[in-house]
């Protein structure tokens, strides 16, 4: 069957009906199970966004559309919301991305490979800094999201997996020690990397980048997806190249595109350091 738009009055009756029946009561008549990744904010309530978005159809569409027919994720139910102008927050906080674990990486490199305390001035300022990062959307933010607790937890999966280290490691995920082995394999090369977020959190560089459209290989991208982004995106800019072009001509000075490109980017360098495949060596 076919389905159709959602309007705001359609989700505040949804709302309504909610309230006067309670959650229990409402997930069970229209057969919807509790959210386990956003939900709606109303009037300092939290509601399940994919049974209020699914009841919502009822008001505006004639029927409530099945549990089956909808997610509630970013590209469903939780846009929906989101596009109508309700608040959508995540009931979890969103997985460490390479830029965020990067940093960590050098701070716990930093620390001897140590783990750090909650309370430690550091992870209380590395902890401030990753909720500047603009990679993850404001619904998948919590009131927990990247808070000291979380930072000192995700140095304590890090260097868990340190080879020095003799204890169980925890859960962490396969990037923690992906990052952490490439630190280990070039800690020059990474703290640089680390250094260059940081300064560009720091300076608000990153707040213009567009994180919508996401590539594949920028989840695997050795330097992390903001310097890449930023890499490509200056790349790109040729209104920028031009300038830097007709600036360094009216001063007499001949440079080369090559040349252009790199002082256009103060990360080329290191980018393409960090993508650049060693020669194959020939057999004996």
């Amino acid at each position: 069957m076919r389905k159709g738009a959602i309007s705001r009055d359609g989700v505040l009756k949804a709302v309504a009906e909610y309230d006067d029946l309670g959650r229990e009561g409402f997930l069970s008549k229209y057969g919807y199970k509790p959210a386990t990744g956003y939900l709606l904010v109303q009037e300092k309530q939290t509601y399940d966004s994919k049974a209020i978005a699914g009841v919502a159809h009822k008001f505006d569409q004639g029927r409530v559309l099945r549990p089956e027919e909808l997610s509630g994720g970013r590209s469903h139910a939780a846009r929906w919301l989101a596009r109508l102008g309700f608040v959508i927050r995540s009931s979890r906080s969103p997985d460490w991305t390479r830029d965020e674990i990067i940093l960590a990486c050098d701070l716990a490199m930093a620390n001897g490979w140590k783990r750090l305390e909650f309370d430690d001035p550091r992870v209380v300022e590395l902890s401030a800094l990753l909720q500047t990062m603009p990679i993850h959307p404001e619904e998948l933010r919590n009131e927990l999201f990247r808070n000291p607790n979380g930072v000192a937890r995700k140095t304590v999966d890090i260097t868990c997996q340190h080879p020095d280290y003799r204890g169980k490691p925890t859960n962490g995920n396969m990037l923690d020690a992906q990052v952490m082995n490439d630190f280990l394999a070039r800690p020059a090369e990474m703290a640089e990397v680390a250094q260059r977020i940081r300064l560009g959190l720091t300076a608000g560089a990153f707040q213009d980048l567009s994180l919508e459209a996401e590539e594949e290989d920028e989840f695997s991208a050795p330097e992390g997806r903001l310097l890449l982004r930023r890499h490509r995106s200056r790349e790109r800019n040729k209104g920028l190249r031009k300038k830097k072009i007709d600036t360094c001509s009216a001063r007499g000075v001949n440079l080369s595109a090559r040349r252009v490109d790199s002082t256009l980017n103060g990360s080329t360098a290191t980018v393409e350091r960090l993508h650049r495949v060693p020669p194959r060596r020939s057999s004996p």
